[in-house]
């Protein structure tokens, strides 16, 4: 129940926004019935609280109004008598202050998880997808694959030589050379198309709409982008990439991978620093 509400809610502006409308009319209208011996101002925070998750400020700021009017409304119509002519403009302007105390918090809240949210999803050191990110990245690439009629692409890539850097010159050199390949990786890797790190010195990219010839354009821009680096030079590493073509992606991430990864150990045996292309 609560997932659907949750879809719901995260879908259609259009359909999100209906329901702060509606739900503040109804809770003014229950308001207005129960008189104003009941509160229910706190009850208001319903229709604000979904603007602030799931909206932007102008839909909050407006839904604050809209509360805090609301209120104001139905006060007056359920007959409540003060001796102050101020003294209920005054209380709305309490009670919008209330309303935006508690708006500003719950956007803290969500920035913080947001935030979170992010850096979970994110290799602490290159700043790539980590491999939790790329699982959902692929099942939801994955879920969409039935509209395109183009096929898919995907790459693991191992560093050869990268062991020797750590043996010799420390995991802080590895590590600079992990960080200069994953920028590399990133900047011959289209924005459309998904690049990780899963772990270690390898790493992997989902290349969307790609064909054989995609992927020879792909292998010849990484390559070129690598050589033109220096990184080569600098540190004595090398690359050998496998990729593995799909008409459409496998419903499991391993599958994927584990024939990628068989791809690459025969390819290993004959040669490293170099690229493997094969149709599923």
């Amino acid at each position: 129940m609560l997932t659907q509400v949750e879809k719901l809610l995260s879908g259609r502006a259009l359909t999100r926004r209906s329901i702060i409308v509606l739900f503040t009319l109804i809770m003014g209208l229950i308001d207005i019935t129960t008189g104003y011996e009941y509160s229910f101002s706190v009850f208001y925070l319903i229709p604000v609280s979904v603007a602030v998750w799931y909206d932007n400020t102008k839909v909050t700021v407006l839904s604050i109004l809209g509360a805090t009017c609301m209120w104001l409304y139905a006060d007056f119509s359920s007959g409540h008598q003060y001796t102050q002519t101020l003294a209920p403009y005054w209380n709305a302007c309490v009670r919008f202050a209330f309303f935006s105390v508690v708006a500003i918090l719950l956007f803290k809240v969500r920035g913080s998880l947001v935030a979170m949210t992010k850096m979970a999803m994110k290799d602490s050191l290159t700043a790539l997808s980590n491999s939790r990110a790329f699982q959902m990245q692929y099942d939801d690439i994955r879920r969409n694959s039935h509209q395109s009629s183009h096929g898919f692409a995907v790459g693991v890539i191992d560093l050869d030589g990268f062991k020797n850097i750590n043996d010799s010159l420390g995991h802080s050199k590895g590590d600079d050379v992990l960080v200069a390949f994953a920028e590399i990786l990133r900047n011959a890797t289209r924005s459309t198309d998904v690049v990780a790190r899963m772990g270690g010195d390898e790493f992997i990219v989902i290349l969307k709409r790609t064909d054989a010839k995609g992927a020879e354009e792909y292998s010849a821009r990484l390559r070129r982008a690598f050589n033109e680096s220096g990184l080569k030079e600098q540190s004595g590493v090398d690359f050998s990439m496998v990729i593995i073509l799909f008409d459409h992606l496998p419903e499991d991430l391993d599958d994927a991978t584990h024939a990628a990864d068989m791809l690459m150990y025969k390819a290993k045996a004959l040669g490293k620093s170099q690229t493997t292309i094969q149709i599923a």
